[in-house]
């Protein structure tokens, strides 16, 4: 049966949104930002993108720690198998074997993060990454062309066996091709994580996996002054400041700072262990002469959000920047109904609470 999808474009603040605490270099077969939607129907479907390490450099053996997935629209309470293959030969993966394996619940929009703990090794040059969806499902993929990399199995009626991909009724690309007869005209936005060695591995408070404890919000000065404490004009929830005093008096009102709303699915992955709560917020800065400022600020201009009440007493100030962006929870202090962070970047904002 062939699945369907919701012709029209969508767009993503970058084209492949990360996650801070995992690997330190991000695969990624996406060609554009612009995205389709496709949904599952009639049977569980796996979706696997293709990986071709050689060609993207890879020194073997490889280890992969987390991989992700652009979600329209998930299907909560049903557990999902996520697979990373290995393929010795390249082509279709019919005969590739499983190197990791993990189950999820997605219960959010967005691009959804899985860790693997442990990590994956990969000797083979070629992997492929799938995630098992239920029907209902809605996930992105990109409008780049060539669907040769994104391959669906599934088995008219029921389910196979992941660990055996050539035991799905169904299995081939989506390039419009028999058997599949699909045509994405692009590829999932589903990529992996390596762990290099340039970086460090952790993972926030993942279920038996090696842990940094959760960052903890921490009280302010209770005689601070918030006179200076502006709401963006162009953010109309009004949830998000930023101190006036801090642009025009220690910056020298060299720089200019903007806000705009944007919906929750452009969010970078969110850490695990972390749920994020409120609007989803992008802020640019920009000089006077109209060149935007992508670099690090030498003096921080503090942010505030006002969180929802049940959240105030634990909600984290979090900021996601770089390319691709990432999640960092900034040292959070609370001031009344507010919490404030030194914001040295432009980027997405938002505040987080343990899940």
């Amino acid at each position: 049966m062939k699945r369907k999808f919701l012709a029209f474009a969508l767009f993503c603040v970058l084209l492949v949104p990360m996650v801070a605490f995992a690997g330190d270099r991000t695969l990624s077969v996406n060609g554009n930002d612009q995205n389709d939607v496709w949904f599952i129907t009639g049977e569980p479907s796996l979706v696997m993108n293709g990986f071709d390490l050689t060609s993207f450099g890879v020194t073997l053996p490889a280890t992969i720690d987390r991989v992700t997935i652009g979600v329209d629209r998930p299907v909560p309470g049903q557990l999902i198998d996520v697979v990373i293959y290995q393929d010795a030969n390249g082509g279709s993966p019919a005969d590739a074997t499983v190197a990791g394996r993990t189950q999820v619940d997605i219960t959010a929009n967005g691009t959804f993060a899985v860790n693997f703990s442990p990590a994956v090794t990969i000797t083979a040059p070629a992997v492929w990454v799938g995630f098992y969806l239920p029907v209902d499902f809605r996930f992105l993929a990109d409008t780049s062309g060539s669907s040769v990399l994104t391959y669906w199995a599934w088995t008219p009626g029921g389910r196979f066996d992941v660990a055996n991909l050539s035991s799905a009724g169904v299995l081939g690309p989506a390039d419009g091709s028999a058997p599949v007869g699909i045509n994405l005209n692009g590829k999932a936005r589903i990529n992996l994580e390596l762990v290099t060695g340039a970086g460090t591995t952790t993972t926030v408070s993942t279920p038996g996996a090696v842990s940094t404890p959760l960052p903890q919000q921490t009280a302010g000065d209770p005689n601070a002054s918030a006179a200076s404490l502006r709401a963006y004009p162009d953010c109309i929830s009004g949830a998000l400041l930023y101190d006036t005093a801090d642009e025009v008096t220690s910056l020298r009102d060299t720089v200019n700072l903007h806000c705009r709303e944007v919906i929750a699915w452009q969010s970078p992955a969110v850490p695990q262990g972390l749920v994020r709560r409120g609007n989803l917020y992008d802020i640019q800065i920009w000089r006077a002469n109209g060149v935007q400022v992508t670099s690090r600020l030498d003096i921080a201009v503090t942010h505030c959000v006002r969180p929802a009440a049940e959240d105030l007493n634990t909600a984290l100030f979090g900021l996601a920047y770089g390319f691709p962006r990432r999640w960092v929870i900034l040292p959070t202090q609370r001031f009344g109904d507010l919490i404030c962070a030194e914001v040295r970047h432009g980027g997405n904002v938002s505040y987080f609470v343990a899940g």
